[in-house]
Order: C-alpha cells, then structure tokens, then sequence
C-alpha cells in the first residue's frame, strides 16, 4: 500500500529536554512544532547566510557517528593479588 502523504517523512533526533521546552514554548505562544521547523528551512533557504548567523550562539556539537566505543570491563576482586 502506498502512503496518503505527498511528503516524504523526515526524522530527526533531538534531545528530550530541548525538545520539550521548545514545543512549550512555541505552545504557549499558539505555534506549532512543525510550522516552526518549516518556517526554519524556508528562512534558510531564502536567506542563509543570515539564518546561519543568527544560529552560531547555539549550533549544536556534531554526534559521534556508529557504535559506541567499547568500555573496559572494571577489575574484579580476583583479578589483582596482592603480594604480601
């Protein structure tokens, strides 16, 4: 079956707590989370270097990208004798 959507879904992840303060505040001044977003792109693209001015203060680190590094088992009681 084929989707009832013009659009083509995108996905994002961001961090619950910035999400979440972000909808209340655009909530409480009666915006929507989507309408922002794509107010957002519109901006960037009509004007980018501004856009990406405005956002320098806040632009987020990169992610680290693939799996998460493998950690070192702690030592256990056993693996260390002590040689008195």
């Amino acid at each position: 079956m084929t989707s009832q959507h013009g659009q083509k879904q995108r996905s994002w992840r961001p961090e619950p707590d910035e999400y979440a303060d972000a909808k209340a505040a655009l909530n409480a001044r009666g915006r929507s989370m989507s309408a922002y977003l794509r107010a957002c792109l519109r901006w960037l693209n009509s004007d980018p270097d501004a856009a990406l001015a405005a956002l320098s203060p806040v632009w987020p680190e990169p992610r680290l990208t693939g799996r998460p590094r493998r950690t070192a088992h702690p030592a256990s009681s056993t693996d260390s004798v002590d040689a008195e």
